[in-house]
Formats: C-alpha cells, sequence, structure tokens
C-alpha cells in the first residue's frame, strides 16, 4: 500500500532511486571488471605468442630452452597443456609433442585468419579435460611472407572468473548496507527538508478566528518553503483584516438598526399612553412611519451590498443618457441645496453621453454624490456637478468647498458604516459611498477622490461609454 506520508514517499523514493543508480552502477563496474581482465589475459597470451614466435625463428628452436621459457611464464604444469606448435595446414608439428597433451581446438575462422596473416582469440570450453574455460590466442608465423608455422597458446579462465566472482559476492555482501545506508540518508533528509513544514503545521494549528495576529515563522530562505510561509502570511494578513470588516460591519449595522428600533419602541409607548383620536397619536404614528421607512431602507442597502459581494447583482444592460439622468437629478439636489443654504451648479455637455447600464441604480450614484457634498459642504457653500467626455469615457465630478477629507481617511471612505471626520459626520449611516462604489464597480468603472486646495473634496466617476448602439 502507497505511503500517505509525504515523509515516507521521499525516503521511499529516495532508496529506490539511490538503489537504482548503486545497481547501475555495480553492473557498469562488472562489466568493465570482465573486460580489463580480458584484454588482460590477451595481452599476456600476445606476450607468450610473441616470446614462443622468437624462439621458432631460431636456428634450434625446439631445445631446452623452449621449454624453460614456457615452464617460467605458465609453469611446468600448463606449459604442456596450453601449448602447441601447429604446420600451416594446423597439423600438430612432430618435434614438440607434450606430455599429457590437451588438443586445442583449431577453428575454421582461426585457421583463415591465420592464411591471411591475423591472429585470432577465442574463448572455448573444455568439458573433458576438466579445467575452466580458456582462452586460446592462434597467431601465424610468417618468413618472407608466408605462414610457416601456427603458435596456439592458452591460459585458463579460472582465475579471472573467480576475480569476477568474488567481486560479485562482495557487491551482493555490500548491497543490504547501501540499501539501509540510502534509507537512513533518506530519512535524515527528508527529515530535515520537512521540518519547516511541521514547523508551519504547528504555528497554523495554534491560529484560530477569533486571534490572527499569529504569523507563520518563515524558514529564512528563499526557496519554495520560504515563498510558501511568506504567501500563508499574506493570507492570514488577509483573513484578518476580513475577520476584522466582518466584526466592524457587524457592530455598526448592530448600532444603527439598534437606533431606530430604540425610537421605534419609545414612540409605541408614548402611543399606548395616548387617545387614539389625539394630534399627538397622529405624530407618532407618522414618527413611526419614518423610522420604519429608514430600517427599510437601511435593509435594502445591506442586502444589495451583500448581493453586490456575492455577485448575485443582475444588472440591466441597456443605454443610459447621462446628460439627462444629470438633468433628472439635479432639480432634487438643487431642492436640498436650497435648504441647506448652498450653492449648487451643473455643468453638462450639449450632447447625449451614451452608457450601458441601469439608470436607476446610475441615478443613485449622481444622487449620494451630491447629497453627500451638499451635507458636508455647510451654508454659503459651493457645490459643482460637471460631466465631461474624455476619451472614451465619461468623467462624472462632484466637488465641494467643505473641510475637505483627511489622508488618513481618504483609504476608508468608501467602507461601510465608516465616518472618520466628525465634521463630514453629519447624519446618515455610512452606507451612501459604498453603494456608489459597488454601483460604479458593477459598471466596470472607477471612481477616485482627492482634495482640491481651498476648494474641499472631489469625487470623480469614471465610467466606459458607448460608441454605437
Amino acid at each position: 500500500m502507497w505511503p500517505h506520508s509525504l515523509r515516507a514517499r521521499l525516503i521511499l523514493w529516495y532508496t529506490a532511486i539511490l538503489t537504482a543508480t548503486l545497481a547501475c552502477l555495480a553492473g557498469l563496474a562488472l562489466v568493465l571488471l570482465d573486460r580489463a581482465l580480458r584484454d588482460s589475459i590477451d595481452a599476456s597470451l600476445a606476450a607468450m605468442a610473441r616470446s614462443i614466435e622468437a624462439s621458432v625463428r631460431q636456428p634450434t628452436p625446439f631445445g631446452p630452452s623452449m621449454d624453460q621459457m614456457l615452464e617460467s611464464m605458465l609453469g611446468p604444469r600448463l606449459a604442456e597443456r596450453f601449448f602447441r606448435l601447429l604446420d600451416p595446414f594446423g597439423r600438430p608439428d612432430p618435434r614438440l609433442v607434450p606430455r599429457n597433451p590437451i588438443t586445442l581446438p583449431l577453428s575454421p575462422m582461426a585457421l583463415r585468419n591465420a592464411e591471411q596473416g591475423q591472429a585470432t582469440y577465442e574463448t572455448v570450453a573444455l568439458p573433458d579435460a576438466g579445467v575452466a574455460p580458456i582462452r586460446v590466442l592462434t597467431k601465424p608465423v610468417i618468413d618472407h611472407g608466408q605462414v610457416i608455422r601456427l603458435v596456439q597458446v592458452a591460459v585458463s579462465l579460472e582465475s579471472a572468473e573467480t576475480a569476477r566472482t568474488r567481486f560479485l559476492l562482495i557487491l551482493l555482501g555490500l548491497a543490504p548496507l547501501a540499501i539501509g545506508a540510502a534509507g537512513l540518508g533518506g530519512w535524515f533528509l527528508a527529515r530535515r527538508a520537512l521540518a519547516p513544514v511541521d514547523a508551519m503545521v504547528e504555528a497554523t494549528r495554534r491560529i484560530e478566528a477569533e486571534d490572527l495576529a499569529h504569523r507563520i515563522e518563515p524558514p529564512g530562505t528563499q526557496d519554495e518553503l520560504g515563498r510558501l510561509a511568506g504567501v500563508l502570511n499574506d493570507m492570514l494578513a488577509r483573513l484578518e483584516k476580513s475577520f476584522a470588516t466582518v466584526r466592524e460591519f457587524s457592530a455598526d449595522a448592530a448600532h444603527e438598526l439598534r437606533t431606530p428600533l430604540t425610537i421605534l419602541k419609545g414612540e409605541i409607548e408614548v402611543a399606548l399612553r395616548s387617545s387614539p383620536d389625539s394630534e399627538e397619536y397622529r405624530r407618532v404614528l407618522a414618527s413611526c412611519l419614518e423610522e420604519v421607512d429608514r430600517l427599510s431602507n437601511l435593509v435594502e442597502d445591506l442586502l444589495f451590498l451583500a448581493r453586490s459581494d456575492s455577485g448575485a447583482v443582475e444588472l440591466a444592460q441597456t443605454p443610459v443618457d447621462l446628460t439627462d439622468l444629470v438633468a433628472e437629478v439635479a432639480p432634487v439636489l438643487h431642492a436640498l441645496a436650497e435648504a441647506q443654504h448652498v450653492r449648487l451648479s451643473v455643468e453638462l455637455p450639449s450632447a447625449s453621453v451614451l452608457v450601458r447600464g441601469n439608470r436607476s441604480m446610475l441615478f443613485r450614484v449622481v444622487f449620494n454624490l451630491g447629497e453627500n457634498a451638499i451635507k458636508y459642504t455647510g451654508a454659503d457653500g459651493d457645490v459643482t456637478v460637471t460631466l465631461r467626455v474624455a476619451g472614451d469615457a465619461a468623467h462624472l465630478e462632484v466637488c465641494d468647498t467643505g473641510p475637505g477629507i483627511a489622508p488618513e481617511d481618504q483609504a476608508r471612505i468608501f467602507d461601510r458604516f465608516y465616518r472618520g471626520d466628525p465634521a463630514r459626520g453629519r447624519g446618515g449611516v455610512g452606507l451612501g459611498l459604498a453603494l456608489v462604489r459597488s454601483i460604479v464597480d458593477l459598471h466596470q468603472g472607477q471612481i477616485s477622490l482627492h482634495n482640491v486646495a481651498g476648494r474641499g473634496a472631489c469625487f470623480t466617476v469614471v465610467l466606459p461609454i458607448m460608441r454605437d448602439l
């Protein structure tokens, strides 16, 4: 069964690969040893054949010197059994008849090669002689371009086979030790390589939803594990921020819902103590209706934001004339501005500016931005709503002459329920700009904010325009 542990799999893979590598190296070493032994034997046969050939060319080749030379090279026993002199036709020379002779084979190929002046090496078995396979060299003796004799020398391969067998036994004996060492080395390397992973696992287990401030200690390297620790820490930072946002959102939503509910409870208690026909009773019911409308609008806004975050908002893709839309919103904004003693100016292009989207949502964008500017500008202030076209985009700018927005608040001004500067915290629940940003994002647009020196805040909405209907 394949192990589930990564450490065990690494050890098995390491051991298997190292064992296969050692097996290949052992096989190669065995082949090289066999070739080296064979080359050494062939070299010794060639040396003996040259010595015998030189002796044969002497005037009296078959004297005591020949026997002494062969005995010194092969030993007394082998000198008689593994040496022959033949005539050019492969027949034994009658002048050299060894004791207890063993007939060395002469193959047709060796005889043909000898006729052409070439030596032949062969490995043959002599089962009847009771010896190991032998290596035979058949070499012609050439005089004045003619083959005058054939020299055959042979050497037993018993020593070579013994050396090869011993080497193979040594390899087989060392194999378990090598495999055990490979497994131990694989365990050590896997343990050392996966130690940072174990530390990450333990650190991750200590992190809980209530406390996401803990981070994984990076291994101090820029390898894959170092990058993994960095990615996990980035993910934890995003999760911490998301959880903090959710907790803050829940607290703010609870606070905003508690206020109208408290008002409703107080008004209902007053109504219960009043006569149904009195003016106070009708005033209380009217106040309750206002709070119910406020609650309904708040719930609708929260529902829209939740659906927008989940991508469940269906956007009607219809052409919308922004010039006509801003002109439609202008009278409502003028009424609000007059009530706040604010001067409002609207600058529109002469031509239509078409975008693709939802008219009611875009109406709310213009209204929320205008209402927000009027609310925070203050008496005798100025608010300017400008619509223009730049390139392939429509730019809607809403600027005021209010106190502006502090730089530390600009990054969070579009967050839900966020109201940073007390000077800009008059009324509302802090959802207007969050709704604007969600609607602009749904229309593949962008919204930005910057303070104008000496004039206040300026919001800019950029939406792609339609060139062809």
